[in-house]
This record gives structure tokens, C-alpha cells and sequence, in this order.
């Protein structure tokens, strides 16, 4: 029984699997290692992944896209507020102050919980891992990684969207901490555990957030001595900015006063 790897990330997610001393990155139905976050809702159906992205042209407010972000917070949390305005869809309050998406959905309006969407995302990825030339012919143990400053509530939202798409997670593992180990695992020339460590830099500027982490290596140890993050900055916010700009010039130019 093989287990298999989820980078679950707010844009794109990875598929990876050990293969031969080392790990393989799965390609999905479009020949592409990086599958779209993405979950569509259609009158004949849903579609994920890079065919639910599709959909952001001609079916804008029944797409989801950027809803990482919410799992494990509450409606009026100001992190959630924020993520708002890069979700077409419509996010409302349910009961408790719990969040959820309303689509369209076989013609009806449906609203789907943070947890759920993720749940069908998932099942996306488990089928593209099924039908991938691995010879993976059935899913059931995940290793799933997410971003080291999501807390104890986020996590335990991410593994109810694991259950719910049939998925046994083994365990969560923070990014920064499997970078590190991959970076550390093919190092052979490491100082030796008494000699003074090797301090390394990882930073990722992510589509939602940019974290970094300060690891100390010696060969066969590795230690965290420091983490931060800032979910203020990353593609997403730089494309917000753009936007925020060209609309301003758009509208000095062309003397409009209203622009969706």
C-alpha cells in the first residue's frame, strides 16, 4: 500500500510519491505537475482542478478558487474578511458564525463548507494519483503539508476535509519543515554533530503568503530555530495591487466613475 503526498496550496497543489531512493511528482489529466485549487460547480456537475479553472471565464460566480485560507475560521474573522474579495463566488454567514460558499449546483443554490470543498478537491487529486502510470491503483494513506503558522483549529478542519473524501491522513506536516528535510536528506556533506551547524535560509513567497525559516543542519539533525510569515504578502497581493492601479489609471483615463 503506497502513501502518497499533498501539497495542498492556495493556487496550485502537488501530488508526490517515493519512487526508487527518491520522490516522484505526479502529472495530472493535462500532462501538468501543478493542479489548480480550483472547484467548479456546473447544471450537469462539478469539475476540479485545471478543467474547474477553465470555468473562471464563463462561470465566474459558481467557481471557487482561494478558500485555503478559510478552513477553521469564523465569518467575521478579519483574515476571512480579507480572503473575501478574492473569492467570485459569495461567502455567507451560517449558524456560529461558521463560513460558507454559496454556488449554483444542478440548478439549485447549494453552500458548501470550507471543509467540503477541500473534501472535493481532494477526491480530485486521489483520482489523478488512481489513474496516473504509477501503478497506484487505490489511494486510501495521505501525507498532507500546510503552512507552519496554520493552528491547532485550521488543522483539524483540513483533516475533517480529509475524512470526508475518504482519505486516512498518517500525518500533517508543516512546509517549511519538509523543505528543510528534503534539502538535508541528499546533503552529504554536512558537518558532523559535534562541529558547528550549518545555518540555512528557507523563504517561500507564496500565491497567499510568504513564510521563512532558519534551520540548523548537522549531518542527521536538524533544528527550527526560527519561523515567521506575513499573509499580507504574496502573489495574491501583488496581483491586488496591480489591479488596484491599472483600475485607477482605467478610470482617469476613460472619465469612469463605476468599474466592477
Amino acid at each position: 500500500m503506497s502513501v502518497v503526498g499533498f501539497d495542498f496550496g492556495n493556487v496550485s497543489s502537488f501530488i508526490a510519491v517515493a519512487r526508487q531512493g527518491g520522490i516522484e511528482t505526479i502529472t495530472n489529466d493535462y500532462s501538468l505537475h501543478a493542479t489548480p485549487s480550483c472547484v467548479a460547480f456546473t447544471p450537469r456537475g462539478r469539475v476540479m482542478g485545471v478543467a474547474a479553472k477553465q470555468q473562471l471565464n464563463t462561470n465566474l460566480r459558481n467557481t471557487v478558487i482561494n478558500f485555503k485560507h478559510l478552513l477553521g475560521r469564523k465569518f467575521s474573522d478579519p483574515i476571512a474578511q480579507n480572503f473575501r474579495q478574492y473569492i467570485p463566488c459569495e461567502m455567507v454567514q451560517l449558524p456560529e458564525d461558521n463560513i460558507g460558499l454559496k454556488v449554483e449546483y444542478f440548478g439549485e443554490q447549494q453552500v458548501f463548507s470550507p471543509e467540503q470543498l477541500v473534501a472535493i478537491f481532494l477526491v480530485k487529486l486521489k483520482e489523478i494519483t488512481e489513474n496516473s502510470s504509477h501503478g497506484i491503483r487505490c489511494v486510501s494513506d495521505c501525507v498532507v503539508s500546510v503552512p507552519f503558522y496554520f493552528a491547532d483549529v485550521q488543522r483539524r478542519a483540513l483533516l475533517r476535509g480529509i475524512r470526508i473524501a475518504g482519505l486516512n491522513c498518517l500525518q500533517i506536516v508543516n512546509e517549511t519543515t519538509a523543505v528543510a528535510l528534503a534539502y538535508g536528506i541528499y546533503k552529504q556533506d554536512l558537518p558532523l554533530e559535534n562541529e558547528p551547524a550549518r545555518i540555512v535560509a528557507f523563504v517561500d513567497v507564496g500565491h497567499s503568503a510568504a513564510q521563512a525559516a532558519l534551520v540548523a543542519f548537522n549531518k542527521g539533525k536538524l533544528t527550527v530555530l526560527g519561523t515567521t510569515y506575513d499573509l499580507g504578502v504574496g502573489g495574491l497581493a501583488f496581483d491586488a495591487l496591480l489591479r488596484d492601479h491599472f483600475t485607477e489609471l482605467f478610470k482617469q483615463k476613460y472619465k469612469v466613475l463605476n468599474f466592477v
